[in-house]
Parts: C-alpha cells; sequence; structure tokens
C-alpha cells in the first residue's frame, strides 16, 4: 500500500457515512467509482487551470477513495480478480500522484477510462446479484 494508515482512517470514516445511505456494498463500491470520477475530473481541471490549492484537495480525495476501495478488497481470498483490481487500484494511486506532480493531464484522462470501465463493471455486477437475488 502507497499511503498510510490516516489516509485509510480517513477513508473509513467517510465509508461508515456513506454505508447508511445505500442499501448493498456493490452500491457504496459504486457510488465511490463516481465520486472518484469526478475527483479526478477535478484534478484534470485543476491542471489545465493551473489551481494548485484545487489540484492538491483534489488529489488527495481521489488518493482517498482509491485507499479506500482497496482496503474494501478480500485480498486473502487469493481469486486472481480480486488481485487484479487490487493492482489497478494500486497502478490508479501512483498515476494520480504522478500526474499531479507532471501537471499531466494525459494521466488522468487515461485514468478516467480505467475507472469507468471499472465502474461499469460493478455496475454489471450489481444487477447480475439484483437478478439473482429476485
Amino acid at each position: 500500500m502507497l499511503l498510510g494508515k490516516q489516509q485509510q482512517a480517513n477513508y473509513a470514516n467517510v465509508q461508515v457515512t456513506a454505508n447508511a445511505s445505500v442499501s448493498s456494498s456493490f452500491e457504496l463500491i459504486c457510488m465511490l467509482h463516481e465520486r472518484l470520477i469526478q475527483e479526478l475530473e477535478s484534478v484534470k481541471f485543476s491542471i489545465e487551470t493551473k489551481d494548485l490549492e484545487l489540484k492538491s484537495n483534489a488529489t488527495q480525495k481521489s488518493i482517498d477513495i482509491l485507499v479506500g476501495l482497496d482496503a474494501s478488497l478480500d485480498l486473502s481470498t487469493g481469486e486472481e480478480l480480486i488481485q487484479n483490481i487490487h493492482a489497478l487500484y494500486e497502478h490508479a494511486i501512483a498515476t494520480v500522484f504522478e500526474a499531479s506532480k507532471e501537471m499531466n493531464t494525459e494521466l488522468i484522462v487515461k485514468l478516467i477510462g480505467v475507472v469507468t470501465d471499472l465502474k461499469e463493471g460493478w455496475e454489471g455486477a450489481m444487477e447480475w446479484l439484483d437478478e439473482a437475488q429476485s
């Protein structure tokens, strides 16, 4: 993990609050991916406008969300899909750091595409689960 326990604690607080407003962990995960995309868009915008305060805040929020999403994975299962998602979150954290440091919007645009695809995958899993439970 690239970040320490403080960032994980911050996310845990957000997750507890968010859990009260959603009915399943899939809904929470999808909601967090949507919020992550919004924050990544803010990072991109702040780089373009050279708004360093906004960039700093949006970068930190993006990383906090990624850390929380990563922390929610049960890596002990050893499942390849879970390991791949973990690697993707780790890569995304590093990418956000690099894009922020280098003021590189191209990295953010690519990451938004990857996160959007992942969010759609989670939404599909949620729909499949809903249908299976019906």
